[in-house]
């Protein structure tokens, strides 16, 4: 019973960061590949430097499916490819665009605007919208000027401009309802509107503070049908 209750308080220690014989942001005790390992991955959105930890010591104990994820890797940074126009990635395929925006069948002058590539994952699921898609790459911050430059607009407003009528028939903003989000879909509301028939936002379906990458299709299909 001892000996649980010590393993116990050297996990919570460490995982937990209670106590102070270890935390987390002292990580020199570790092997230095763990403490690479740690550095690298903590970085990575949702993943603190506790998971990180947990993770580095779980896959140390897994030979195999290091090897698996060391093919996954690999896989993924040689075999895809950032569509130029709209920022998507794609498997390789010797073209310069993803197969939405090379698609004949798709209208390039409707324009959906999204925050993260896996937002467009999700509205492709309907099989309804036949538009193309321009990914922002993140939302507006009110404490970082700089996030306004990370958007991508310029990039945007040169691709309209390129258009058969140089505007575009709609833009629809479909970002997540949440206070930067409504920001940022102000900001390009105003930025965007001399270069479009028609600017529409998604319709209330989806419940504030909610997000695209989790909302059923359902969801999302109410929220396209309801855009105003």
């Amino acid at each position: 019973m001892k000996l649980f209750k010590e393993k116990t308080d050297l996990t919570s220690a460490l995982f937990l960061n209670k106590g102070p014989c270890l935390h987390l942001n002292n990580i020199r005790m570790f092997p230095k590949p763990i403490q690479k390992f740690i550095e690298i991955f903590s970085k990575l959105p949702s993943i603190g430097q506790r998971q990180a930890t947990r993770l580095a010591f779980y896959l140390a104990r897994q030979p195999e499916l290091n090897r698996n994820l060391d093919e996954g890797l690999k896989s993924l940074l040689q075999g895809l490819k950032i569509c130029r126009q709209c920022y998507l990635p794609f498997e390789k395929n010797g073209s310069d665009l993803c197969p939405i925006c090379s698609n004949p069948q798709r209208k390039n002058n409707i324009i959906c605007l999204v925050e993260k590539e896996i937002d467009a994952f999700s509205i492709e699921k309907m099989r309804q919208f036949k538009g193309t898609y321009h990914i922002l790459g993140n939302l507006i911050d009110p404490a970082d000027p700089k996030s306004y430059e990370s958007l991508k607009i310029e990039l945007l407003e040169g691709r309209i401009k390129k258009l058969a009528n140089k505007i575009a028939e709609e833009i629809i903003i479909a970002l997540n309802p949440t206070t930067d989000g409504d920001l940022t879909a102000m900001y390009l509301e105003r930025r965007l509107k001399n270069l479009t028939k028609k600017i529409t936002r998604l319709g209330r379906g989806l419940p504030t503070g909610g997000e695209l990458e989790f909302a059923d299709d359902e969801t999302i299909r109410g929220a396209f049908e309801g855009r105003h």
